[in-house]
């Protein structure tokens, strides 16, 4: 049976099917025939070349096919089916392209940046690009060719007749036309001046040929001579110019060792930065000199400051200030009357106060808006606190010193206001817990009001732009 002519027809045939099978397999790109696929839309604008089972290529290799082509709001929806395994993220590109000059395209998938989010599956690719194809050649030649026509018919009518007042090539030729009119006119009508013209041209070249043909003693040429005589000297000049900055370059004489020798330059940098910072200490350097005067209640008592305050740096200072106290030494008289030798019946005490002059020197630490002081307060040790408010405007102070005084310690406190640039006003109280003495006689606590100036290191400067010399 099996070599019977029917047998080894069949045989042939179903042979001949399975070459057809297996070719087919090898040339349809279809992935899902051959393994796992996945499914990803496009929406062109133009889906013209593109039909069902074209080819999607990715860098030139067949990667998948269209599925179909759908049309969504007027555009070209395209479903494809590509291979499982590939990378494609959210960044991914379709491009359309010319498969020939025939018309037909296909799709040119690009996989996107790695980094980016995968594409899953049954999404919609957004980046799509389409490539000068031969239709889009063809209309842009057609374009050209429309644009050339209407040039062509502009300068037609630009050229012909009395010419085209609507386009600007026609107003320009027009314009060029009048010009060469009115330069005709001119030509004709003033002949005779321009030939005068011409032979002044002629006299003035001839002028200038005599000019510089003179040879006399005073003539061009003899002082062209002269001249390139002195550039002979100038040049001997920059001979020795040179042969100077030689010997510099080579650390001769002093000018050389100090462009060329490490050591000099270095000494000189480090004088010079010591200068600068000299200066630039001096220029940080803040004085203020401080005056003002006190009225305390109870009498006619006037205590009166004058200060410096020196700054070196922004936070700390130096204080020196000396100091009338109306009240700093007093003598006492006691008398008494007797009366035919019996017991004294009346008597009375004087005090006289005088002036005398204190000294303060403290020593300053400035932390933020408060300020700690400690050292010599009016010949004695003591302690100062002050405390800045609304941009050191206001200020609100308290001392206390003469710690081994009989009467207790001398505390003052008191608030001191700017009002206007140097000028101040200043009040509290004096001497605020001494309950022994008599505030009227100056011996006890007592309040004050007063006045002062303050000029810094700049109030100095400008006043003494403003004095004549």
């Amino acid at each position: 049976m099996m070599n019977s002519i029917e047998f080894k027809v069949g045989l042939f045939v179903a042979i001949c099917l399975g070459l057809v099978a297996a070719m087919s397999f090898q040339v349809n790109n279809d992935p899902s025939i051959t393994g796992r696929a996945k499914n990803y839309d496009a929406v062109l604008t133009d889906a013209s070349g593109l039909v069902k089972d074209s080819n999607v290529k990715m860098a030139g290799i067949p990667v998948g096919v269209i599925s179909s082509i759908d049309l969504k709001d007027g555009k070209a929806l395209v479903h494809m089916k590509l291979r499982g395994n590939l990378p494609l993220t959210k960044s991914a590109e379709v491009e359309l392209k010319p498969n020939g000059i025939l018309g037909d395209k296909y799709l040119e998938v690009r996989p996107g940046d790695p980094k980016d989010e995968a594409l899953p599956d049954g999404a919609v690719i957004y980046n799509v690009k389409d490539k000068g194809s031969f239709d889009a050649v063809l209309n842009q030649v057609g374009k050209i060719a429309n644009d050339v026509g209407e040039i062509t018919l502009t300068l037609k009518k630009a050229t012909t007749g009395n010419g085209d007042e609507e386009s600007p090539i026609g107003r320009i030729l027009r314009n060029i036309e009048d010009i060469t009119g009115d330069l005709r006119e001119i030509a004709d009508n003033k002949k005779d001046k321009i030939q005068e013209t011409i032979d002044h041209v002629h006299a003035v070249a001839k002028s200038i040929d005599e000019f510089v043909n003179d040879s006399s003693e005073d003539g061009f040429k003899t002082n062209w001579k002269k001249m390139a005589k002195s550039l002979g000297k100038v040049d001997s000049i920059l001979t020795n110019v040179d042969d100077i900055t030689g010997k510099v370059n080579s650390g001769k004489g002093t000018l050389g060792k100090l462009v060329n020798d490490e050591t000099t330059v270095e000494e000189l940098n480090h004088a010079i930065s010591g200068v600068n910072n000299m200066l630039d200490s001096a220029s940080k350097f803040q004085v203020d000199l401080d005056y003002h005067s006190e009225i305390l209640g109870g009498g006619p008592f006037t205590k009166s400051y004058v200060g410096i305050n020196i700054q070196p740096g922004p936070d700390r200072f130096y204080l020196l200030q000396v100091v009338d106290d109306p009240k700093g030494s007093f003598d006492r008289t006691d008398t008494s009357q007797t009366v035919n030798g019996g017991a004294p019946t009346v008597s009375s005490t004087s005090n006289v106060y005088h002036n005398k002059l204190k000294l303060s020197a403290e020593f300053g630490k400035n932390i933020y808006d408060l300020t700690i002081r400690a050292g010599i307060i009016e010949n004695s040790g003591g302690v100062g606190i002050d405390y800045s408010f609304f941009n050191k405007k206001l200020k609100i102070s308290a001392e206390a010193f003469n710690f081994s005084r009989t009467e207790g310690v001398d505390v003052r406190a008191f608030a001191k206001y700017r009002f206007y640039s140097v000028f101040y006003a200043i009040m509290g109280g004096d001497d605020i817990f001494n309950s022994k003495g008599n505030s009227f006689t100056g011996t006890g606590a007592a309040g004050f009001i007063g006045a002062g100036l303050d000029f810094t290191n700049d109030d100095l400067k400008l006043l003494l732009t403003k004095v004549p010399f």
